[in-house]
């Protein structure tokens, strides 16, 4: 019997090992790591996608690689990017625990299937109605609502008397309203301690996503690291912050507009919201890792309503129309994935765009020739004040999308999930596999960009001066996930550099930054290194 039984369990063994091996031998190939832990002890933490581009070196533009519970393939060749998120397999999103745990598949960027669906057809249409496509009757309508956030950064630099400026911090705040008022339909009042707040909120939570990324492969790890324990704390507290300062947003929004909150669209977590505080205001509490709480209340009526469309608008005339109908869609409209889908817009809206300028100004003002390249076509083209077309400014553009190429904003890509079992470039990705474009390796390709490490705009002109655009270059992706933002953020960049270079140059008010700083600092996105700017006047 024993006999028989040892017989059994051998036969069982075999055959599982002969399926894994059958498994193993139709995957990418990759390198090998530890039990558990996978290859991520070998990963470079702070600067990953170095680590990842330097394998693909080894094992070429497709490879498989464990990281701790999470199968992933990583792609480096801009046709293999292509194919792949052009199929539905691969529409899913990475079952990644932070974003997955935190954001429980709401919002657009984390949702997926019938949701993503809805509220990306949604979003789409109501961007291209505001103007954020390339031909609208809207279109100089949205350019004068840019233009005014960029005239409030310039009378800041006005009243600077020529001082060091904190350019970054100044550009994001005026890029900040014009965002708050296409998302939300109000501003902040200058200088407002709610809004640093809230910025301040989503700055410390961008940085800790990157710190705390190995919750993402290993979840078990929160419970026995309290680093990792407390930073997790603080995202999930500073998330219910937010909510609760943008369900007193929606609050008040409704009120405009004459409605009430559909019967099954409510949030009762936000039941209370007013009850904090006699005259209704906000409670605001500060949760960090390097200060203790902290609060003050909010009143929602000093917000600055404007009155142009925004998106909150156009979500909630829809939810009532959908709920009155008793529309199955109705499920989609929710107040709770309202809260998500504003978060995920106004984050995609700002910070990538307030990064990429950032970026664009060190190097406008490491590379001095180069900025009067892009001044000298600007004074051209615009030698007065008026609405900007990036389209006749293409050396401008050129130099956003160099930017955009030498230092990738998300280097590692938007990581996508495999829906089913699929084949790409002969080989299988299993259902549940995160997908990553490895955008820096696809950006600093020396076989596809001369030079990748030199600045060089010119490289994005043909000889008769047009802007290029090269098929290996996909700063906000493709396929059915692309980034439905990508115009809104060339308008935002365009009109703000054109309007500042018309007035101002600017140069550093300190030494340049270390070839270590240029590398960038890895959180949700690749931040640049802080430094001060002079902006002379012309």
């Amino acid at each position: 019997m024993d006999l028989f039984f040892l017989w059994l369990i051998t036969l069982v063994l075999g055959f599982w090992i002969f399926r894994k091996i059958n498994q193993w031998r139709n995957l990418p190939p990759g390198p090998w790591g530890l039990p558990i832990l996978g290859y991520l002890p070998f990963i470079d933490r702070h600067q990953p996608h170095l680590t990842l581009t330097k394998l693909s070196k080894t094992y070429g533009p497709i490879y498989g690689i464990g990281m701790g519970n999470i199968y992933a393939v990583v792609l480096s060749d801009h046709k293999l990017i292509r194919d792949a998120f052009a199929k539905d397999a691969f529409s899913g999103r990475a079952p990644l625990y932070l974003t997955h745990g935190i954001m429980h598949g709401n919002g657009i960027i984390c949702a997926e299937g019938p949701l993503w669906k809805d509220q990306r057809k949604q979003v789409s249409a109501w961007l291209k109605s505001f103007g954020m496509s390339k031909h609208s009757v809207s279109r100089d309508k949205l350019e004068k609502r840019i233009a005014a956030g960029v005239y409030e950064l310039l009378e800041n630099v006005e009243k600077s008397s020529g001082s060091p400026l904190d350019l970054a911090h100044m550009l994001t705040n005026s890029l900040g309203n014009v965002v708050n008022e296409i998302i939300f339909g109000f501003k902040y009042p200058p200088e407002d301690k709610t809004w640093n707040w809230f910025r301040q909120i989503q700055e410390e939570g961008c940085h800790e996503m990157g710190v705390a990324g190995i919750v993402n492969f290993l979840p078990f790890v929160r419970h026995f690291s309290s680093s990792i324990r407390k930073t997790f704390e603080v995202l999930v507290r500073g998330q219910a912050q937010t909510h609760r300062l943008y369900a007193s947003i929606i609050a008040r929004r409704r009120k405009m507009l004459g409605l009430e909150t559909p019967a099954g669209a409510e949030y009762l977590p936000h039941a209370d919201l007013f009850d904090d505080h006699p005259e209704g205001h906000i409670r605001c509490v500060t949760y960090s890792k390097h200060a203790s709480n902290a609060e003050h209340f909010f009143d929602p009526n000093i917000l600055i309503p404007m009155e142009d469309e925004c998106i909150l608008d156009n979500f909630l005339i829809e939810q009532k129309k959908r709920y009155e109908n008793g529309d199955d869609s109705a499920r989609f409209m929710t107040d709770e994935q309202l809260h998500y889908l504003l978060a995920d817009m106004f984050g995609a809206g700002l910070d990538t765009t307030s990064v990429t300028l950032s970026w664009f100004l060190l190097y406008m003002a490491l590379y001095p020739k180069e900025q009067e390249l892009v001044r000298k076509e600007i004074l051209e083209v615009y030698p007065e004040e008026g609405e900007v077309d990036g389209s006749i400014l293409p050396y401008l553009m050129a130099a956003i999308c160099e930017t955009q190429r030498i230092r990738s904003i998300v280097p590692v890509g938007i990581p996508h999930g495999a829906l089913q079992d699929t084949y790409l470039g002969n080989y299988k990705v299993p259902k549940g596999a995160m997908v990553i474009p490895l955008q820096w390796a696809l950006h600093m390709d020396p076989d596809v960009w001369e030079n990748p490490e030199e600045f060089r705009p010119s490289r994005f002109l043909a000889d008769d001066g047009s802007l290029l655009k090269p098929q290996e270059f996909i700063p906000f992706q493709t396929g059915k996930r692309m980034c439905p933002g990508d115009e809104l953020s060339r308008m935002l960049s365009c009109g703000l550099v054109a309007r500042l270079f018309r007035r101002r140059r600017v140069r550093l008010a300190s030494q340049p930054p270390t070839a270590e700083q240029m590398q960038g600092t890895v959180g949700v996105t690749l931040a640049p290194p802080v430094v001060k700017y002079y902006c002379d006047a012309i």
